[in-house]
């Protein structure tokens, strides 16, 4: 990451914990906020990749699960990147930025990404770089987010996906009842940003974003759970993370046929976790009626909210989410509860 940034971030207050995640209050302090309360958050956890070149779009657009060429300066897009059995090796928020093409995806996954994709470029003109130190990422959320944004762009755009730019800032709307947007700038506009704010706003630890994806249905995956899920397990179709019809990308028959077959067996649930054991992204869930070696399902993010209380999103067995009491597996005096979604799971199926 960009060590002007960490310096800056750690001289404001911050420590970094073992995850790399910078924590300005203690756990659970956060959670004492209200959903429209103004926060300001280092998103360092996730890093923005660069791809630049003339053949950019059409490379892409033969390896992400959406329609690439619906991206613009001014609209981004959720999608995915699958292995040829269509499962995911990340998914990732895309947008365009004088002419060039990023994503923002999880920092450990950043590496395999590009590993992989180099060995589909071939003769395509496009470049593949990441830029996480030239671009800092943070994000500003809360019922005044409009407000405190719009001295850095005065046309700021405001509807889910839309993209404001300028020379000096990218601010992007994402998901969310509340105003939420995320911010990608050079390390001065950075500091700018967050000395202009933080006083009309709470820094808040970085994990807290999760929170707030986990909250709007946005299970954005680490290595851990990566090349485990196909994008529907994964409410991608859900949220306009695939296109049905965009045509042929790396594996889109496994994706279409999951579709169009009708036959899907999990999706992304919110749960509620209460459990001794603290659990972690990747581990798995069973019912009362698993044998040993089976499970019913995936944690994909988890966030602690009170003492031995989590919230968290996982990929489930549709017929045990809906039907069967959940535990954690590897803790059977856990319990698990569905919480609401902001979406519907079925309306497509």
């Amino acid at each position: 990451m960009n060590e002007n940034w960490k310096t800056f971030l750690i001289q404001n207050g911050a420590t970094q914990d073992s995850n790399g995640l910078f924590v300005f209050k203690n756990e659970f302090y956060d959670n004492r906020l209200v959903d429209n309360n103004d926060i300001i958050c280092d998103l360092s956890h996730f890093s923005t990749v660069v791809f630049a070149g003339p053949d950019a779009a059409e490379f892409m657009q033969g390896q992400f699960t959406n329609d690439v060429n619906k991206v613009d300066e001014k609209h981004s897009q959720l999608s995915a990147l699958c292995n040829n059995k269509g499962r995911m090796i990340a998914n990732f928020r895309l947008f365009k930025y004088q002419q060039n093409y990023f994503i923002s995806t999880r920092n450990d996954l950043v590496e395999h990404c590009i590993g992989h994709l180099q060995n589909y470029v071939l003769r395509a003109e496009v470049a593949i770089q990441d830029v996480s130190e030239q671009l800092i990422h943070t994000g500003i959320s809360g019922k005044n987010a409009d407000s405190l944004l719009q001295p850095f762009h005065d046309k700021l755009g405001t509807t889910v996906n839309s993209v404001s730019s300028s020379e000096d800032y990218i601010i992007i709307r994402v998901p969310g009842e509340t105003p939420r947007y995320e911010i990608f700038c050079s390390f001065d506009n950075a500091k700018t940003l967050w000395e202009s704010v933080i006083d009309k706003t709470s820094a808040v630890n970085s994990a807290y974003w999760n929170y707030l994806d986990i909250k709007n249905g946005l299970p954005f995956i680490d290595s851990k759970t990566s090349e485990e899920f196909v994008p529907l397990m994964a409410n991608l179709d859900l949220i306009d993370g695939v296109s049905f019809q965009k045509g042929c990308y790396t594996g889109q028959e496994i994706v279409a046929r999951t579709h169009y077959l009708g036959k899907q067996k999990r999706r992304t649930y919110r749960i509620k976790i209460i459990s001794d054991t603290r659990p972690r992204a990747g581990d798995q869930l069973a019912t009362e009626l698993s044998t040993e070696n089976q499970y019913t399902g995936t944690l994909v993010t988890v966030y602690p909210t009170a003492v031995n209380q989590y919230e968290a999103l996982a990929v489930i067995q549709i017929q045990a989410a809906e039907g069967e009491k959940l535990r954690l597996k590897h803790d059977a005096g856990s319990e698990i509860s569905l919480l609401e979604l902001p979406y519907a799971l079925h309306d497509n199926e």
